[in-house]
């Protein structure tokens, strides 16, 4: 019998993910965010069901999925501000869905952070795709988008193009000054996504943040 996804909610906390199949419903609490773990729990529902488990139990084996590196994993910062490092999302349609949870997660509660490097794209789809993820932040309404690399410049130029304005969105050069900005903009309870980093060194850039003891 299939199972039918009703709803998923993203928060700093974890994600919340209403299921049914036939007349059972449920609901998979995850202390994980990002489409990518909520995923995860999914196929670890259906795989728990083809075994013969209960329905109940099931449920509570999904819930159990722990996160995944480099998929929207939560670091607290020594300031005080959590870091989600998505380091291993690669294309457009990765990264873009984690801008989506980065903007589920914070709306309304506290400030977002994106800093993307340059994806992996076919040459023919290299401006489209750095377009359009560019276009997707400012929709998103992401405070702050740091855009890292010549290879990615595009992005930030596609965010201003859509309304982006006033600092919201910067292009630098390379990891320095992509640290740099981010000691001066982060604050305490700010959330941060590090994404896009197919061929931008950013995983050096979430090691750099997560050692600072203290800011």
């Amino acid at each position: 019998m299939t199972i039918v996804v009703d709803d998923v909610q993203h928060g700093l906390e974890g994600a919340i993910v209403e299921v049914r199949r036939g007349d059972e419903t449920g609901t998979i609490r995850l202390a994980a965010l990002g489409d990518a773990v909520v995923d995860a729990a999914l196929a670890m529902l259906e795989s728990t069901l083809a075994e013969g488990v209960s329905w109940p139990d099931a449920l509570a084996a999904a819930a159990r999925t722990p996160e995944i590196p480099g998929r929207c994993r939560r670091i607290e910062l020594g300031n005080g501000a959590l870091l989600l490092d998505d380091t291993l999302a690669r294309t457009r349609h990765e990264v873009g869905r984690s801008l989506k949870v980065l903007a589920d997660a914070t709306r309304g509660r506290t400030r977002s952070l994106a800093v993307l490097g340059e994806l992996d794209s076919e040459p023919a789809e290299w401006f489209e795709e750095h377009d359009g993820l560019g276009r997707l932040v400012v929709r998103l309404d992401v405070s702050q988008l740091i855009v890292v690399g010549h290879g990615a410049r595009h992005t930030a130029t596609a965010a201003g193009l859509e309304g982006s304005w006033d600092g919201e969105s910067v292009l630098v050069a390379d990891l320095d000054e992509a640290y740099a900005v981010l000691r001066s903009h982060l604050r305490p309870g700010d959330a941060l996504l590090i994404s896009a980093a197919a061929r931008t060194p950013l995983a050096d850039l979430v090691d750099r943040l997560t050692q600072e003891a203290s800011w």
